[in-house]
């Protein structure tokens, strides 16, 4: 199926105990070659003593492209995604000229 969808991603980021950058670069990085598809950004960064972060996207995809960027993305360590998307396909983007 090629219909976009709405839908979104949910990734949770364990840091752990360790100083240092941890994965956010290479999930920004990830993010970055999907632009395309990202309608809208959440996250809430440095929860319990900065060893943990949440990052919502909503998303106006292809269950493929969907599919590519949540498996980069689940393949970092100490990374966590989860998405779905709605079952009707859309008719575009609201954000684009939509009232």
């Amino acid at each position: 199926m090629n219909d976009r969808r709405y839908g979104f991603i949910g990734i949770v980021v364990e840091q752990g105990e360790v100083a240092g950058a941890g994965p956010g670069p290479r999930i920004q990085a990830i993010l970055s070659e999907y632009p395309q598809i990202i309608c809208g950004r959440m996250g809430l960064p440095h929860l319990e003593q900065d060893t943990l972060s949440v990052i919502t996207l909503i998303v106006h995809a292809t269950t493929d492209e969907l599919g590519a960027l949540t498996g980069k993305l689940g393949r970092l360590p100490g990374v966590a995604v989860k998405s779905a998307l709605a079952k009707l396909p859309s008719s575009g983007p609201v954000f684009e000229g939509s009232e």
